[in-house]
């Protein structure tokens, strides 16, 4: 917006100095008419001019080509921007198929629903990206819940030990975050004794577009 508004001052600063130029060459040319001889002098004035008119014309027309040029950067800028938000989006709520190095965690034991939500909170706040749970992507909105029968949901749809947990993120950094000590899987081996525990780092993991997307009630779109 400055280089544009900028453009424009100058465009305008330009054109009036180009008028000011018309109007004082005319007036010297009509002081030049009476006096006798001056067939040449207004010819070199008329000449001088046309050349100054020719470099502001040149000059405004430079000008406009730059903020031409300015404005279309702007907007690709602003749509590649666009772009990369929604692909950004998309890969967070499972629309799209990723793929990355990532970690495997598994956890066979009498786990709850909210011991799963903590495993999917800390792989998040360990820098995983993306995550799968038994298969299922997680979205944004991916909640881990219990029935009335006592059956472990995700997303509504029912999932059973062994917990499978696959993680895109960096492998190191995703581990050490999950194993560290006094973490979660400390807290879970003291409350489940039997619990079974087994990570792996994998060089590259793929997870599949979520092809059941939630759908919005109440919320809407602000005009």
């Amino acid at each position: 917006m400055r280089r544009s508004a900028f453009s424009l001052v100058l465009m305008t600063v330009l054109m009036l100095v180009l008028g000011i130029m018309i109007v004082a060459q005319f007036r010297a040319a009509g002081r030049l008419r009476p006096l006798p001889g001056t067939g040449d002098e207004q010819a070199i004035l008329l000449s001088a001019l046309a050349d100054a008119n020719s470099r502001l014309r040149a000059e405004v027309g430079s000008l406009t080509a730059q903020e031409a040029a300015y404005e279309h950067d702007r907007g690709t800028a602003g749509l590649q921007e666009l772009v990369a938000e929604l692909n950004r989006v998309r890969m967070l709520n499972g629309m799209v198929e990723v793929s990355g190095p990532g970690m495997e965690l598994l956890l066979d034991g009498p786990l709850n629903a909210l011991d799963l939500q903590d495993v999917i909170n800390e792989l998040r706040n360990a820098g995983a990206e993306a995550i799968t749970l038994n298969g299922r992507r997680l979205m944004v909105s991916s909640v881990v819940t219990v029935d009335t029968k006592g059956q472990v949901l995700l997303d509504g749809q029912p999932i059973a030990r062994p917990y499978r947990f696959l993680a895109i993120g960096d492998p190191d950094t995703v581990e050490t975050a999950v194993r560290r000590p006094g973490g979660l899987l400390v807290l879970f081996r003291r409350a489940y004794p039997n619990l079974i525990v087994q990570t792996a780092q994998h060089p590259k993991v793929v997870m599949g577009v979520q092809r059941t997307q939630g759908a919005f009630r109440y919320a809407q779109p602000a005009e």
